[in-house]
C-alpha cells in the first residue's frame, strides 16, 4: 500500500527528478522513514512518488531541450544545434527500445 508523503517531500522528489538522480541517491538525500516502501512507490506507476519523479524528470529534459533549441535557433550556436540533434536522436532510439522491449 502506498505510503502518504508530504507535499514538501514530493516536491523534493520532483526536484531530484529534474536532476535525474537515481532512487538510491534520493533515498540518501531524503532518508524516507520506510526505505523499502519508498522503493516500491518509486517504481510503481500511478503512485504520487512515481508521478512526482517522472514530472521532474520530464521537466528537466524539456528545460534542457528548450534551452538548446533557443540557443541553436535564435543564437545560431552550432554547438547547441549539434547537442540538440544528438539528444533528439538518442530519444528516438530510446523510445524505439522502450516500445520494442518495454524498458
Amino acid at each position: 500500500m502506498e505510503k502518504t508523503y508530504t507535499d514538501e517531500f514530493l516536491l523534493n522528489v520532483s526536484n531530484f527528478g529534474i536532476l535525474g538522480y537515481s532512487v538510491e541517491k534520493i533515498i540518501d538525500l531524503t532518508d524516507p522513514p520506510d526505505v523499502e516502501q519508498f522503493r516500491i512507490d518509486f517504481s510503481t506507476p500511478g503512485t504520487l512518488v512515481y508521478k512526482s519523479y517522472r514530472k521532474g524528470k520530464t521537466t528537466g529534459e524539456y528545460s534542457l531541450d528548450k534551452d538548446l533549441f533557443d540557443k541553436a535557433t535564435k543564437g545560431h550556436d552550432s554547438l547547441s544545434n549539434t547537442l540538440l540533434y544528438e539528444r533528439v536522436n538518442k530519444k528516438r532510439i530510446d523510445n524505439k527500445i522502450s516500445e520494442n522491449f518495454g524498458t
